[in-house]
């Protein structure tokens, strides 16, 4: 079986990253004695809480382009000793005989800072795949854990969704939601019930 991994909001803390490099690019005007507004974020709609007057290409650009290393090489883990939770369930994967990929929406300059990323914290990789729209995960796994609400609510007929849960993704369906890496690890059971699953191809449906 194929267990994908996805990065964002499940080891790399992209969300909190890109809300930094915003505010340091983009600083607000603030009085003497004024304290910073916290920005909390409950929806996936990322120009609503990150705004640009030429849209979602302008901010495309500030992410993938301009900012890239800032925003997908120099994150933070998105919950402590992620990276090594990752680690640790891609041995469990492996062990069993089911095949541990990382998979991760990259455009332009985001793709090598992602790399950049994962050499900097130790992360195990065999398999990475990079796509370039969030459904399109779903090509390369039978199971993934993700966070994002774009791709949960794409996820295919056949396919199992773990969903991290967060504040912008509370109300999306998923197979199965965890709090984190660590929780998965720690439940035999769950991990079992997961990976005994049967899953349907697209191949086979179609037949």
């Amino acid at each position: 079986m194929r267990v994908g991994i996805a990065l964002d909001g499940v080891v790399r803390d992209f969300m909190g990253q890109l809300e930094k490099t915003y505010d340091k690019y983009f600083p607000l005007e603030l009085e003497e004695d004024e304290d910073y507004p916290e920005r909390k974020i409950t929806s996936f709609d990322l120009l609503e809480y990150f705004p640009f007057s030429g849209g979602t290409q302008e901010l495309n650009e500030f992410m993938y382009v301009d900012s890239a290393l800032e925003v997908f090489g120099h994150p933070g883990e998105s919950r402590l000793n992620a990276v090594q939770h990752m680690n640790q369930l891609h041995n469990i994967l492996e062990d069993e005989g089911h095949e541990p990929i990382i998979i991760s929406k990259e455009l332009n300059n985001s793709k090598p800072s992602t790399l950049f990323f994962l050499s900097k914290l130790s992360a195990k990789v065999n398999t990475i795949k990079f796509v370039r729209e969030y459904e399109k995960k779903w090509d390369h796994v039978d199971v993934l854990i993700t966070s994002n609400p774009f791709t949960l609510e794409s996820k295919p007929q056949g396919k199992i969704s773990i969903k991290v849960i967060n504040d912008y993704n509370k109300n999306c369906e998923s197979d199965y939601t965890i709090t984190d890496l660590k929780e998965l690890l720690s439940d035999k059971k769950l991990q079992e019930k997961i990976l005994t699953t049967t899953t349907v191809s697209f191949t086979e449906i179609d037949e």
